[in-house]
């Protein structure tokens, strides 16, 4: 195996474990844990808070600080936070003890993908279809989740919820040893992940001389906003609104999860062989879609089509977006400005939950927050198109 297959195929099992694990297996794990621990919703609505929080936070971070002591190191370092924090979730019922970890928990997530984009970058040249392979790694995650976790529920009733966060963390300590393992010997060689990147002006005044980069950004905040209600609320909405069975919107699910495997290499390789702005409509187009059919339709069968939509276009908006940002910016710029990109992303996500909660229960219905998640969505193909006349008269 090549140097490069060896990274892209690590970089697939840390999104595997960190990203999956670091930011969707709580919501599996959080029912059986609150009765466990006897906590109320608002007290676990914190936890999952403290997550986002963490992840948000540390988003801006993580590329300071790969900058300062390397990109691997600050991947490494990550994982390992990761494991901890996913151990004290499972050990610990102190409240403080558990915002803590959960805080942790999120920050390394963002800790450990942040720099592995720009490690994945600088080495194959910003390739989309790598970005989009190794981003299929969480999709597997989160579908190993799907199935592990409640197996692991029903062999404890009491403390299934510590089993499943203790099996996470001896998953995550795998990859991670894993990850050090790889790193070490790659550093015998050139070394090409010890290197100390230079600073080269700093965020601002990179975002003010581009334009596109600018647009961008915008775009990947508008994302952020539109998917997290889709996701957030779909189970919701087809459950209490709808009265469609759990079972049925576990499956429907499901094709959200496994699309996420493979699909982001396809739009990878698309964006590496044709335009990459004109991609990205197209998965933005469809993205939209996928959203407007549950805004109009109440049939069962339409859901199915939506989340299928819906997991075949996200990742390639995701991998489009990414793969633009690594084409705009100076190599030794990636990890600060994707690291600005994906705090955009994330604080969309915390701005619209609350906001579509809100209007939810004012009108009674979902159909509500979902109709916002698709008009903003919509913008997104708007922002795109302005790109996409602006590359027209570059060229020109």
């Amino acid at each position: 195996m090549s140097k490069n297959s060896a990274l892209i195929t690590v970089g697939f099992f840390i999104q595997f474990t960190t990203m999956a694990f670091g930011r969707f297996a709580y919501t599996l794990i959080y029912p059986e844990m609150m009765k466990s621990l006897d906590l109320s919703h608002t007290a676990m609505s914190m936890l999952g808070t403290g997550i986002v929080a963490g992840y948000l936070l540390n988003s801006h971070i993580s590329g300071w600080l790969s900058n300062r002591i390397g990109a691997h190191r600050t991947v490494c370092i990550s994982i390992f936070l990761t494991s901890f924090s996913l151990f004290i979730l499972g050990y610990s019922t102190r409240f403080t003890v558990l915002l803590a970890a959960s805080f942790v928990l999120g920050a390394s997530a963002s800790g450990a993908y942040i720099p592995l984009i720009h490690i994945l970058n600088s080495v194959t040249g910003g390739k989309a279809a790598v970005f989009g392979f190794v981003m299929g790694g969480a999709g597997a995650g989160i579908l190993m989740s799907g199935y592990l976790i409640p197996f692991l529920l029903s062999l404890q009733p009491i403390q299934g919820y510590s089993t499943s966060w203790y099996t996470l963390s001896l998953i995550n300590t795998i990859v991670l040893v894993i990850s050090i393992v790889f790193f070490r010997k790659e550093l015998r060689g050139d070394g090409y992940t010890a290197t100390i990147l230079k600073r080269d002006g700093g965020l601002i005044p990179i975002l003010i001389k581009h334009r596109r980069l600018q647009l961008v950004l915008v775009a990947s905040f508008f994302v952020g906003f539109s998917y997290i209600i889709y996701v957030t609320y779909f189970g919701a909405y087809t459950v209490d609104e709808l009265g469609f069975t759990i079972r049925s919107t576990g499956i429907m699910w499901s094709l959200f999860g496994i699309n996420m495997i493979y699909v982001g290499i396809i739009w990878g390789m698309l964006s590496d062989r044709y335009n990459k702005i004109d991609m990205g409509l197209l998965s933005l187009i469809s993205f939209f879609l996928s959203i407007l059919i549950v805004t109009i339709s109440r049939r069962e069968l339409f859901f199915y089509i939506s989340t299928f939509l819906f997991g075949f276009s996200f990742p390639g908006v995701l991998t489009v977006i990414i793969s633009i940002i690594s084409d705009l910016v100076p190599e030794e710029s990636m990890s600060i400005i994707f690291g600005f990109s994906t705090l955009a992303h994330g604080g969309a996500q915390a701005l619209s939950i609350p906001l579509a909660g809100l209007f939810r229960d004012i009108t009674g219905t979902f159909i509500v927050p979902f109709t916002i998640s698709c008009v903003v969505a919509g913008i997104c193909i708007l922002v795109f198109s302005v790109l996409k006349t602006m590359q027209k008269h570059t060229c020109a």
